[in-house]
């Protein structure tokens, strides 16, 4: 920012801040920006490759001049490889990649080698966190570019994980600690870790080899925290979930027609690694569930003193919210997230009386959350 001085020239008030504070300003900008402002004055030259965070987005391409999408895909390859070969060797905080691999033009896994090698970079110069996106084709990432003792925090949207990563990730990188997956395809039937603390599994999760072996997935997480299941992991079964004596809290979501079998027992066994938890958001759409009169499905949640549920728990005479209450003895708040026409029709049940319960529920605190 420059301000008329006394004498009425123009006075440089950014240029008389400290590199260190300029480069700190330059690393919360998109890579490419970083690097535009190398035309600002001499002193700017080259104080973008000082960074300490990468952000490169194959979005700020889309405006460039270019035949056609894989020219414009070349473009952004020879950007980023430029970036990591002239930048300084800093280490990084955060590494961001937004990718748009261009349809069926030739191999996934030839397609995926520079993004695997620039995050491989990344990891080189000690990231903490590492954000991988796409946008069109899946990226299949190999699991020896996960290599890191600084790793913690690690998000991936649409990639392929062959087998194998989830094995590499528990054994090169023990830091981590916080693990986002969405839209992506795991080939590994069992996921462990010793070390991670958040793991969430959002949008469309498949287990391609639990298909196609009509085997069961596991999930092993003796530190984690928090479990979050935004839309059910498509397989041939739910997923087992095992060494769960951590969690504290869990949001899941069974929505109908990714699971090739969800029964009773499958619920059990799953709900089963879920026993320990204090807060419990339970998810299970419009379908009812076919358990009635068979109590076993649900176990006791001997810890719980949260709960919430939606409108699937209105089937049967409000049968499944019921047995979840009387497997639920320390149980102190109970949420519905209902829609209008769940919520209309006899929302007297909804009277502690009602259901049959005992005196001791009187005292306990319900809501209700209507969703239009």
């Amino acid at each position: 920012m420059a301000e008329a001085s006394g004498d009425g020239s123009m006075e440089d008030r950014i240029s008389a801040l400290p590199d260190e504070l300029l480069i700190h300003v330059l690393s919360h900008l998109r890579s490419r920006k970083a690097v535009q402002t190398c035309v600002l004055a001499r002193r700017w030259r080259y104080l973008w490759r000082s960074v300490t965070c990468i952000d490169v987005s194959f979005e700020e391409f889309e405006d460039r001049a270019a035949a056609d999408d894989l020219e414009r895909e070349e473009m952004f390859k020879m950007f980023v490889n430029h970036l990591l070969i002239l930048r300084e060797r800093v280490d990084l905080k955060e590494f961001r990649l937004q990718y748009s691999l261009v349809v069926g033009v030739g191999r996934l896994s030839a397609n995926s080698d520079e993004a695997n090698l620039w995050i491989r970079h990344a990891l080189q110069y000690k990231a903490q966190t590492v954000k991988i996106g796409n946008h069109s084709e899946p990226l299949q990432l190999l699991p020896w570019v996960f290599t890191s003792t600084y790793l913690k925090r690690l998000h991936i949207t649409n990639a392929q994980l062959i087998l194998g990563f989830f094995d590499r990730l528990r054994k090169g990188c023990p830091a981590l600690e916080y693990l986002f997956l969405s839209i992506c395809d795991i080939e590994d039937l069992d996921i462990f870790s010793d070390t991670l603390k958040v793991l969430i599994l959002s949008d469309t999760i498949g287990f391609s080899f639990s298909f196609e072996h009509d085997a069961q997935v596991s999930i092993s997480a003796p530190s984690l925290i928090s479990l979050s299941v935004q839309e059910c992991p498509s397989g041939a079964r739910l997923p087992i979930l095992k060494n769960m004596s951590s969690l504290e809290t869990a949001s899941v979501l069974l929505s109908e027609g990714d699971i090739t079998t969800c029964d009773a027992d499958g619920i059990r066994q799953f709900l089963g690694g879920l026993s320990g938890v204090r807060s419990l958001d339970f998810y299970y759409g419009d379908r009812q569930l076919e358990v009635k009169n068979n109590h076993g499905w649900c176990p006791t949640f001997n810890n719980l003193t949260n709960l919430t549920l939606d409108r699937w728990c209105m089937h049967a005479d409000l049968y499944a919210m019921i047995v979840f209450l009387q497997n639920s003895p320390n149980l102190k708040k109970l949420t519905l997230k209902l829609n209008e026409s769940s919520a209309s029709w006899r929302i007297d049940r909804l009277h502690v009386n009602s259901l049959r319960l005992s005196k001791s529920y009187v005292r306990r605190e319900m809501s209700c959350c209507y969703l239009g």
